[in-house]
């Protein structure tokens, strides 16, 4: 066995996700960088259900701990979670709007610029699901600069369901009406 780990532990942790060892891995998480790191790589793999995995695995050690992200808080990292935030596999949007709400209110230095582009892309560009999302994102990072984007949603009906509490058929107007309240607008 060798005295020092090099290298990714990737490999190692998709086998453990296949195995559905998630326990373990939670655990080596909050201990080990590198299994961390090797979430975050999983976040591109081919499998749908292991980046969903990833990122449910993710969620909940930031739940736990935050701190075993600080230092990889950036644009790439944000950008990332919101492209994937973007998916058409609900399990994958899902988790990675779960995770995404975390980081925001886990203290953590998150990237506000990297969330606002990103929450205003969903509004622009997403379903009425990504569009609630991303209007809640705003609403996290207190988004007055996207005020134009918040109002353009106030009079759309249509129901959403977010993994959150609380956000299951609510119409994407009532959310837009709270967002737009906490910022200030009309």
């Amino acid at each position: 066995m060798a005295l020092f780990s090099f290298g990714s532990k990737k490999g190692k942790v998709r086998k453990m996700i296949e195995e559905e060892r998630m326990g373990e891995i939670i655990e080596n998480a909050l201990k080990d960088k590198k299994v961390v790191d090797a979430l975050i790589e999983l976040l591109d793999d081919r499998v749908m259900g292991i980046r969903g995995d990833a990122l449910l695995l993710l969620s909940e050690v930031v739940s736990r701990n935050p701190g075993v992200l600080r230092g990889k808080m950036n644009d790439a990292f944000v950008s990332k979670l919101f492209s994937v935030a973007g998916s058409k596999i609900p399990y994958v949007r899902e988790n990675a709007m779960v995770l995404l709400k975390g980081l925001t209110e886990s203290g953590l230095d998150v990237p506000r610029d990297s969330v606002l582009r990103g929450a205003v892309e969903l509004i622009e560009t997403g379903d009425k699901n990504q569009k609630a999302f991303g209007l809640l994102m705003i609403k996290a990072i207190n988004g007055k600069e996207a005020l134009d984007s918040v109002e353009a949603l106030l009079n759309v009906q249509d129901k959403v369901i977010l993994p959150f509490e609380g956000y299951k058929w609510v119409p994407l107007g009532d959310i837009a009406r709270d967002v737009m309240g906490h910022l200030g607008g009309e």
